[in-house]
């Protein structure tokens, strides 16, 4: 039996170096981000880029638009600014164009929550989604039933000379001033947003998904 340093033999089987009892340990490390979980984020994205495009090019081509619609006011042998009287501008300001964009900014923030990890994002986007889906569609079917809109406004108003115009005509007009490539443009975004909002949500509802979002937990 050796001696220990404090002159004293040991015990038999003691340990001269004993170590320090340890706390458990926190799993406080993320695994790895999922596949699943990166390309929703990215279609998040695509999804915000997408849904700003047709207010961009609103911004960049309004007023060329506006003086289409005026001198096919003009052709139709009214004053231009009969169109103002009647309430239909296309050079449009306000809310009726930023709020695109402030949507957009939105969908492509909570795409860079998820690529932060924040659980409360990913609860977000199975809302956010949806509605960017449904608001699509209703602006679809607006922009499809426009010309009888603007003339049911036209027919109901009190001047003659509003009643007298072909909101058909104007609105092809206004159209024609578009650059070439808008009826692409506007394919690609409904692919997009349609696409993209049903593929992240399935995505982030992906077991993957789950356990990336789940609360650390001890070992």
């Amino acid at each position: 039996m050796e001696p220990s340093t404090t002159g004293f033999p040991e015990a038999p089987g003691s340990d001269p170096d004993p170590l320090e009892p340890k706390e458990p340990a926190m799993n406080t490390v993320r695994t790895a981000r999922p596949a699943a979980v990166a390309f929703a984020a990215v279609l998040h994205f695509a999804i915000a880029l997408a849904f700003a495009s047709i207010p961009a090019v609103g911004l960049l081509y309004g007023a060329d638009v506006q003086a289409a619609a005026e001198a096919e006011a003009a052709r139709q042998g009214r004053d231009p600014g009969v169109l103002a009287a009647a309430g239909l501008a296309f050079d449009e300001r306000g809310v009726a164009i930023w709020a695109p964009f402030a949507i957009a900014a939105a969908v492509a923030a909570l795409g860079a929550l998820l690529l932060a990890g924040k659980r409360f994002a990913r609860v977000l986007s199975f809302i956010a989604l949806p509605l960017v889906l449904a608001g699509n569609a209703l602006i679809m079917a607006g922009n499809a039933a426009a010309a009888e809109k603007v003339q049911a406004v036209f027919d109901a108003s009190d001047d003659a000379a509003v009643r007298s115009l072909d909101a058909a005509a104007l609105l092809d007009a206004a159209y024609a001033a578009y650059p070439g490539w808008l009826p692409a443009l506007e394919g690609a975004r409904f692919a997009v947003i349609v696409a993209g909002c049903v593929l992240g949500v399935v995505l982030l509802a992906l077991r993957p998904a789950r356990g990336h979002f789940r609360k650390a937990e001890r070992l």
